[in-house]
């Protein structure tokens, strides 16, 4: 098995861990669930699954620069790869975009790629390649959807582009695999 090059380095900060039945990320227990019963969850209100999604990652997003920047305050202390991350996080926009992007990727919902970001217009297009709940719905469903499936996935992806813009931005599906689409695509505005 690889690990994602953010989670060695969560791993070799003391940021993340599994240990005794229970995860920690940046401080916060997690959950893992099956990715059918997120799926089994969001059908039951789409419209409140998105909202929470949006508000706990653009909260975990200011979470996990909070700690970047302790990071980068210890870094004659700390060793290089913990230096790397908090400049990482900390230097550039380009840098904490890359970050937060790796971060969405250790949630287990797809690949995200960013196609295009406009930071002046406050706006992103954003592709997600192997979307983990629009292959589940596949499955489970044995059929192509009429509408996007990835509610939570865009709920999430909003409170990062909120948290990326400094400013509350909303995320659309416009295009879902689970539409016999090849990827997600999800628009930021």
């Amino acid at each position: 098995m690889v690990l994602s090059p953010i989670l060695k380095k969560l791993l070799f900060v003391r940021q993340f861990d599994i240990d005794k039945g229970r995860i920690k990320l940046l401080g916060d227990s997690e959950i893992m669930l099956n990715a059918l019963a997120i799926l089994e969850l969001q059908e039951i209100d789409e419209s409140k699954l998105y909202d929470i999604a949006k508000r706990s990652s653009f909260k975990k997003m200011s979470s996990f620069v909070e700690h970047a920047k302790v990071y980068k305050k210890m870094k004659d202390v700390f060793m290089t790869d913990v230096a790397r991350l908090g400049m990482k996080i900390g230097e550039t926009d380009t840098g904490i975009i890359k970050t937060l992007q790796e971060l969405f990727n250790v949630y287990g919902l797809g690949e995200m790629l960013i196609q295009e970001i406009n930071n002046k217009q406050k706006e992103a297009l954003i592709m997600i390649r192997e979307g983990t709940l629009a292959q589940e719905w596949m499955k489970k469903k044995r059929t192509k959807s009429k509408m996007p499936v990835c509610t939570l996935t865009a709920g999430i992806i909003a409170g990062i582009f909120s948290y990326i813009f400094k400013k509350e931005v909303d995320c659309l599906e416009a295009k879902c695999s689970a539409q016999g689409y090849g990827q997600c695509m999800f628009k930021v505005a």
